[in-house]
């Protein structure tokens, strides 16, 4: 470093510490990260490694970090590790972490939990202290604001720590983009002892597993997935052995780690009647899902114990790991008749991977399987997807058009705009030569194959900004001239509506004359209103040559995220005077949560007039979250006639207020009750004006639960925690 740069750091340092203040023990000392940073917009200058030690906060007033080159950026990367060494053993009174919060942007959010973990060694690290949305009150405790809509910036503090160590790190589960602009470890008393919590399998250098929840799940009827993690700074090439000790009872029966089927290994029984699994891979990359494991077993229902597992590689190893396990039985959910209702970014060979896959759809409600048709080359695929039809399941096709053309033909400049200075670097939408044509060509050939009864098209090619080259492109400019067109806007949303019904023309014709349904045709994140990217317009495509909506809100589904996803849901609806509305979400790609605040947020789509739902992606889908889903379709597959060919509810009210939301279709009612917050304690009166006497059920228990009646169109209910209750209200 250069004696200048030193200079005004340490001038930095003093600007933001005054002499009564600890002394920054972290100050200036480089961070290591595993997996690194990933966010290019706070990457920019390379230094990451000292941007949370360098006494620099984000001077931002619009508290939007994500901008500043100084924070460090972690998008959609799951569970990231830091750490620190500070040179020697010193006493620690207090350690701190700036952090982005507030979802200024649905998936911008402070994290999910975040672990201190300290070590004398630098080898063998133990947990001091955590934050968790596990842990009841933590933010409360933490002093952590609510995610509302608009962007803040909150200092996590773990104080009181008389802690004595070398080496500091921390364990962070980000949401989908999760930035930090400082950390502090601050010098505490001399009379402070060595970490003495439990170990932890933490590291910053080597290869390591890792699980997204503090609890796995598995079930006990039918076998299902669960997410493993690897965070790895080794060679991709470099050999990596991985021990699974899983406790008596507890039976792996699919799945794989690093690319090894569990097939292909040798099972080795242990005493006291557990069962010793053996990996031997390559490290490859970090990242969510470097395996799958299938597992099932005999324990009773709530029934729990922990799994135990241990990384190594050449000249080194992991410190072991302990993941505490969870049994449950998933309770069959039926089939909904109209409701789509699936995995949706899930590819036919992760169908064809899963254990007796008819019994656990099934099992689960789900009426699709989703395809990427671009992906599925042998024959036998497309036998299997004629056997899962053959059982009655519906078929969602998901596909990238025009992306999948410019990746077939990068370095043709002839599918860029054409510019004054050579060719742009974005997809020209006045461009139909041979590579367009085959696209056109392409998607036909697959839709006759996979006949889906749904085509959801992934088309992000311009950016938020739209097609910002055309004004300036030759062959734009010529288009525009001959369209007769006065605004560029109209024109580009003109382009889109023929660009859609060139490949949603030859999707439906294909599939009709291969024998299949005309397929209901959407668009990623669609909706009515403006138009996506500036070209792809809804309102101009609805009804004939567009089903609806295909809303996407991807966060951590904290209480405003699930107010969120059932409002714009209703807003789409509304617009389009009962459309199909298939929203995407995420099963924890943007931050994992509970299964419960999963279970709610399926509830409000359907309580807000979604008809099916897609996914993104298929990364972290776990038991928990498919008990959930399962859940929710048990409790709206009574309603589902009410949901599909209803219309919004309106005109009920609660008090003391709580969120109200809900379909009526003649005189039945589907109503969903929240408090997400969990801050009403006191009975919730509800009052819904109804024309004759009905009846109240719990859809949850099935239970009546109370009468309305014209004269006194209102029911009591209790919230016992934070959450949402369905009811279905019927004439006796």
């Amino acid at each position: 470093m250069r004696i200048g740069a030193t200079i005004a750091m340490l001038l930095v340092f003093a600007a933001t510490q005054t002499a009564a203040d600890p002394e920054n023990l972290a100050a200036g000392k480089p961070v290591r990260f595993l997996p690194p940073p990933n966010y290019a917009l706070t990457a920019k200058g390379e230094t990451d490694a000292l941007d949370l030690t360098d006494g620099a906060l984000c001077a931002r007033p619009d508290n939007h970090l994500w901008f500043d080159a100084k924070s460090v950026g972690f998008s959609y990367a799951g569970l990231q590790q830091l750490s620190v060494d500070l040179g020697a053993e010193v006493p620690i009174g207090e350690v701190a972490i700036r952090l982005q919060g507030g979802s200024p942007q649905p998936g911008i959010s402070f994290p999910v939990w975040v672990d201190l973990v300290a070590s004398t060694d630098g080898k063998q690290y133990r947990r001091v202290a955590s934050f968790s949305r596990w842990n009841e009150g933590d933010r409360e405790r933490f002093g952590v604001p609510a995610e509302e809509g608009k962007g803040w910036v909150h200092r996590l503090t773990f104080r009181d720590l008389r802690l004595r160590a070398r080496h500091i790190g921390l364990s962070l589960y980000g949401a989908g983009l999760m930035v930090s602009d400082e950390l502090w470890v601050l010098r505490g008393p001399e009379n402070a002892a060595p970490p003495a919590g439990p170990p932890v399998p933490f590291c910053t250098e080597g290869a390591q597993l890792y699980f997204h929840k503090p609890v796995v799940f598995f079930s006990t009827n039918i076998a299902t997935p669960n997410p493993v993690g690897f965070f790895c700074s080794l060679p991709k090439d470099a050999p990596v052995k991985v021990v699974l000790d899983l406790p008596s009872g507890v039976r792996l029966v699919a799945g794989a780690l690093g690319g090894v089927p569990v097939a292909e290994t040798k099972p080795e029984a242990l005493p006291g009647g557990g069962t010793r699994y053996l990996f031997s891979t390559q490290a490859g990359e970090s990242g969510k899902t470097w395996g799958r494991l299938y597992l099932t077993g005999d324990w009773r229902e709530g029934q729990e114990g922990e799994l135990q597992y241990r990384v190594s590689w050449e000249g080194g190893q992991a410190p072991e790991g302990r993941q505490r396990l969870r049994a449950v039985r998933i309770q069959p959910a039926p089939q909904p008749k109209q409701l789509l209702t699936g995995l949706g970014w899930w590819s036919l060979g992760e169908t064809r991977a899963w254990p007796d896959v008819v019994e656990a759809y099934r099992t689960l409600g789900f009426t699709y399987v989703p395809i990427f048709p671009r992906w599925v080359r042998d024959d036998a695929d497309w036998a299997f997807l004629e056997e899962l039809r053959g059982q009655g399941f519906q078929v969602v096709a998901i596909d990238s058009p025009i992306h999948v053309m410019l990746n077939q033909n990068k370095g043709n400049p002839d599918l860029m705009c054409q510019l004054p200075d050579g060719p742009g670097k974005k997809f020209c939408p006045s461009y139909r030569g041979p590579a367009y044509q085959e696209e056109v060509a392409r998607l036909a050939r697959e839709a006759a194959r996979a006949k889906p009864n749904l085509f959801a098209a992934d088309i992000e090619v311009w950016g938020w900004a739209g097609p910002l080259d055309a004004p300036k492109c030759r062959r734009c400019q010529a288009d525009f001239a001959a369209s007769g067109l006065k605004e560029w806007k109209e024109w580009q949303v003109e382009r889109g509506i023929a660009i859609w019904k060139d490949l949603m023309g030859a999707v439906r014709e294909a599939s009709k004359a291969a024998g299949g349904p005309i397929p209901l045709c959407g668009g990623y994140d669609f909706q009515p209103g403006s138009p996506y990217q500036g070209v792809w317009s809804v309102d101009r495509l609805y009804p004939e040559w567009m089903h609806g909506s295909q809303v996407s809100t991807y966060t951590p589904l904290e209480p405003y995220h699930l107010a969120m996803v059932g409002d714009e849901a209703r807003k789409d609806f509304e617009a389009l005077k009962g459309s199909r509305v298939i929203p995407w979400l995420t099963p924890g790609d943007a931050g994992v949560f509970p299964g419960g605040a999963f279970r709610d947020a399926l509830l409000e789509c359907f309580a807000n007039g979604a008809s099916g739902l897609l996914f993104w992606s298929s990364r972290v889908w776990d038991t928990e979250s498919l008990a959930a889903y399962a859940d929710a379709i048990r409790i709206v597959a009574p309603v589902e006639e009410i949901i599909t060919g209803g219309e919004l509810l309106a005109g009920a009210k609660a008090e003391p207020s709580v969120r109200l939301s809900g379909m009526r279709r003649g005189d039945r009612v589907f109503l969903l009750a929240a408090d997400y917050a969990g801050k009403v304690k006191d009975p919730v009166a509800i009052t819904l004006p109804v024309m004759r006497p009905s009846a109240v059920i719990d859809l949850e228990t099935g239970a009546r639960i109370g009468q309305l009646v014209p004269q006194k169109p209102s029911f009591t209910v209790r919230f016992e925690r934070p959450g949402a209750r369905a009811f279905h209200i019927l004439p006796e």
